[in-house]
Order: C-alpha cells, then structure tokens, then sequence
C-alpha cells in the first residue's frame, strides 16, 4: 500500500524546495510520476526500489516548464498568465501494478522563489516609481479568483478613475501604459489587499534605455535607465593567408551597451542588482521585448560616501547560430 505522507498545499513557489513523501507497506519498488494536470504531459519520473519511503523534490522539473514570455502590447489591463504556471500531479504506484497509481492533490506553481500567502503583490521593486509616456509597467498579482485593479490618474486636467478585472486562476499579471492616461502627473494602482502602486510621470532622456527582467519574487520587472554610457562593438575575425595575403574567412561581431542607473535608494540598488542574475532580461524596443545577454557580472551597490548607481553592460542574446 502506497500513501502520501508529506505533500505541498494548493500553491507553491517553483524556486525552493518542494518535496513529496511517499511511505510504502511494506518495502517495495516504487515508481514515481510528475505530470502536468492539464495536458497530462509527462515532466519526469523516478524509480525507488526496495524501500518504505521514498521522497521526490519536484520543484527543479517545475522550473525547467515554466514559461516565462513577455506579452508586447500598449493597452493596459490584465493580462494572461498561463504560460507562467504549471499544475503538477504527482502520482505513486509499483511496476507489478501501475494501473492501482496513489495521487496527490493538485498542486499550482508560479516562478517565485518563495512562496507566498495570498493576496500579495509579487515584486522586489519599491511601490513608488517612476513612468515615462511611452512606456508601461507590469505588476504580478497572487489572488485566489477575480483580481481586480482602480488605477487613478491625476492631473491639471482633474482625476480619472478606471477599473480592471480579471479572469479566475491565482497567478494575474496586470499591465499599465503611460498612453493610456496622456495628462496624468500621477497613477495610482490599487490592488485591493495586495497593496498600492504609485507611479509619478516623468519625461525620459534621449539616451535612456528600458530594461525588463525575470525577478527573484516572480514578476516582471521593468526599469529605465536613464543614461547609457558607450556603446563598444567588438569583432572576432578568422583570418586566412593566401597567395595574394591575409583574407576574412569569417567574421563574428557583438554590439555592447553600458548602462547607468539613476541615483536610487539601498532598497531600489538592491532590486535592481537582480539583473546581473536574472536567467532572462530583455530591452524594451517599440512595443516588443528583445532578449539581452547581461556581461557584468558583479555590481557594487553600496560605497562609502557615494549614492547608490549601479552600472551594467549587455548586448543582444544571440538566438541562432553558434557562439563565439
């Protein structure tokens, strides 16, 4: 007889460590299945032979399935999620009788590294921010059913008040677009009991580049920073040396950007640190979302006397091709 002794609740976070314990009466071989609830695909397995307990952690098959692709687009309100989430069955049963499998309950999870107890805001960005027009923003809601948003703009013109609803699920992403409300100074978005987003209108330098990153507390984060420094092009060449002298038999170049951030607060530095070890970034060009490779690789957030600016280097990801 196979039983679950230890499983996660209806939620859990794909980035730690989420185990499922397995007993056995009495010892036996025991094969183990991660499927996805809805497609019935099958994530990974694991066989435990001979043995009165067995424990799987699930939560590095989850990882390696969660999609995680910006959506482009200029119109706010709430967005789809599912392509950030993953039902998981996890299911017990032994090679004499697959047929007579063991089931766990249904478990949801979302690209966080820590689970939390909704409802609640998924962000490691500070609640008050900057928006220029032209560009929009995109917070990550855990809500049980409908969320819904009352985003508020303010400005010389009076106050605007428009209100967002979503579909059912846990997992909602809402997105803001500056275009959206041409006379604001100020947007307010307010997500019931998961908190408020201020953001105050500012105008962007010429230079200025808009970065999205794949943030530690799930979300999508978006920052602009307000100068770029240089711009370097590096090229890697294969020379070859005929009867008439050296020629380019091939040729690889990569175009390298330094950003510099605006001077921020310990709490903001901190959060946007997290680009150096995001697994995806990408840079905000028109209305789409092109991959970056970032090259720093380490960041000083604090010096002595100094204000927190954080300075980064990335280039274009390459997408096809080999590397060089």
């Amino acid at each position: 007889m196979l039983t679950f002794i230890i499983q996660p609740g209806p939620c859990a976070a794909a980035g730690q460590r989420t185990e499922y314990r397995i007993a056995s009466e009495p010892a036996q071989t025991i094969d183990i299945r991660i499927t996805d609830a809805q497609t019935g695909e099958l994530l990974g397995a694991k066989r435990v032979a001979d043995a009165e307990e067995a424990t799987v952690d699930v939560a590095p098959v989850v990882r390696r399935n969660i999609e995680f692709d910006p959506q482009p687009g200029n119109v706010t309100g709430f967005l789809p999620s599912e392509d950030r989430t993953r039902t998981i069955r996890v299911t017990a049963a032994t090679p004499e009788a697959p047929e007579n499998e063991t089931s766990a309950a249904e478990c949801l999870f979302y690209p966080a590294n820590e689970t939390a107890r909704p409802p609640a805001l998924l962000t490691s960005m500070p609640l008050q921010r900057l928006l220029a027009p032209g560009e929009r923003d995109e917070l990550t809601l855990l809500h049980e059913g409908t969320a819904r948003a009352t985003v508020t703009a303010t400005g010389p013109g009076g106050t605007t008040t428009r209100n967002y609803a979503s579909g059912t699920g846990l997992l909602h992403l809402f997105r803001l677009c500056a275009d959206d409300f041409p006379e604001a100074e100020e947007i307010r978005v307010d997500l019931g009991a998961a908190g408020t987003v201020v953001y105050s209108m500012t105008s962007v330098p010429h230079d200025a580049c808009r970065l999205a990153w794949r943030s530690r507390a799930g979300s999508l984060e978006h920052y602009t920073f307000p100068t770029e420094l240089s711009t370097t092009v590096e090229a890697s060449k294969i020379r070859v040396c005929g009867p008439d002298g050296y020629s380019t038999a091939g040729l690889a170049a990569s175009r390298l950007t330094r950003l510099r951030s605006a001077c921020e607060t310990r709490a903001a530095a901190e959060a946007l640190a997290e680009i150096v070890a995001s697994p995806e970034v990408w840079r905000i060009v028109g209305d789409g979302y092109d991959p970056q490779d970032v090259v720093t690789d380490t960041v000083q957030l604090q010096r002595q006397g100094a204000l927190n600016v954080l300075e980064i280097e990335i280039r274009p990801r390459k997408t096809d091709g080999p590397c060089r």
